[in-house]
């Protein structure tokens, strides 16, 4: 069975998944929902400037074997821009926090030295693998409601 991998750029984080070209654009958004928690109805594919069409097929679309895509996401609605995700750090303390989608990680970083009583400068945040920057927002690490971000403690030596 003949197979497309696409590399999934527009935000901080750049997962690489294999889909075979019988699959619908759907089911690639599908598969991108289960790596970034970002609902597919809050999705847009974009080849070559091209808005990819949730029916068609990938073999439609003549990708070759492998297509760097750009994932658009549709912000939340206004009503309801905060959501709670779980904040775990490697001792297995973990907390719920409230956020919105433009909060920016340095904001988060603070919000959970609050709230576990470290200092931020010890802290590093990650999400799917990826160490999160301060300047960006947690969106670039495509955060949303129900997402998991890892906290890591480090520990400066005496």
């Amino acid at each position: 069975m003949a197979t497309v991998q696409f590399r999934i750029s527009g935000g901080q984080v750049t997962p690489e998944i294999t889909m075979p070209i019988s699959a619908t654009i759907l089911d690639l958004k599908e598969r991108i929902q289960l790596f970034t928690d970002i609902c597919m109805t809050r999705q847009t594919l974009r080849f070559n400037n091209q808005e990819l069409t949730n029916d068609r097929t990938i073999s439609h679309y003549e990708f070759g074997q492998f297509a760097t895509l750009v994932l658009g996401v549709k912000p939340l609605d206004d009503r309801y821009p905060k959501f709670f995700i779980l904040v775990k750090s490697c001792n297995e303390q973990s907390k719920l926090i409230r956020v919105k989608e433009t909060t920016l990680v340095g904001d988060l970083r603070s919000k959970i030295e609050r709230h576990f009583g470290i200092p931020g400068k010890l802290l590093s945040l990650f999400r799917l693998s990826q160490e999160m920057k301060d300047e960006f927002p947690i969106s670039a690490y495509y955060v949303c409601a129900g997402s998991q971000v890892e906290v890591v403690i480090n520990i400066e030596p005496r």
